[in-house]
């Protein structure tokens, strides 16, 4: 069974700089793929007061960070398990809907009319990948607040964005699917995961290729604003997130 190790930090900063302020970030859960062995946060532990699972079954590590500051970091580094013979089966639910980031619009409908394909569901999503890769340029631009038939509409973008396009694309094609944000061997990396019948399968947006196994899940939502990576209390004002790290596997 496959080992990674991982390295990633969190970096928000704040509009105008708060006092004593509670915060939220995400980190890796335990899934029937992803066993977490080990694990670190470089939080004192005077400002962790627990953590918690959203209603996706996603990790959360709270606490209040104490003073005033206008940026909060934070560094999660550990080693887990990867077994991708073990599928995730968890619930379908939340995820056959339009949603505001993968919203349905004329340019994507108009795409999915000339594109459609026949299959099981995790073949056509593959095709929609790849027909979109003729058309749309991928760039490693910062990902932003794009819905899919914006990006559509500009005809480039980022990983992220792609991804909205092929999560709107499923929903139209009454695919279950969901948007994932986690680390690979190349860093950070946004993919996404079809149901196939019996479980989850992750699908890279930019190929239309099976994800790589040796990845480290951080969250999965219906969009990307589902599974934020920070989030703050007493009246934080986000003036932007940044994800950077490492991952390193070996079997």
């Amino acid at each position: 069974m496959p080992t990674v190790t991982y390295s990633y930090t969190v970096t928000a900063s704040l509009a105008i700089p708060a006092t004593d302020f509670g915060y939220a970030i995400r980190i890796p859960a335990d899934t029937s793929c992803q066993r977490i062995q080990r694990e670190h946060c470089d939080i004192r532990e005077s400002e962790i007061s627990g953590e918690k699972r959203d209603l996706l079954g996603n990790r959360i590590l709270t606490g209040v960070r104490y003073g005033t500051s206008a940026r909060f970091a934070c560094t999660v580094s550990g080693k887990a398990l990867i077994d991708p013979l073990q599928p995730e089966v968890d619930s379908l639910g939340f995820y056959s809907d339009a949603t505001g980031r993968a919203g349905i619009g004329p340019l994507l409908r108009n795409f999915y009319l000339h594109n459609s394909a026949v299959g099981d569901a995790v073949d056509r999503t593959c095709h929609f990948c790849r027909m979109l890769g003729n058309t749309f340029y991928c760039h490693s631009s910062a990902p932003g607040q794009r819905t899919a038939e914006d990006a559509m509409e500009a005809g480039s973008g980022s990983p992220e964005d792609m991804a909205h396009i092929i999560l709107a694309l499923c929903r139209l094609d009454d695919i279950s699917a969901r948007y994932v944000v986690g680390l690979d061997l190349l860093g950070p990396a946004v993919w996404i995961e079809v149901w196939n019948g019996w479980h989850w399968m992750p699908v890279d947006p930019r190929t239309g290729e099976r994800h790589s196994p040796l990845s480290l899940k951080l969250a999965h939502g219906r969009d990307a604003d589902d599974i934020a990576l920070a989030a703050f209390s007493n009246g934080c004002v986000l003036d932007g997130v940044q994800l950077t790290g490492s991952l390193a596997g070996r079997d």
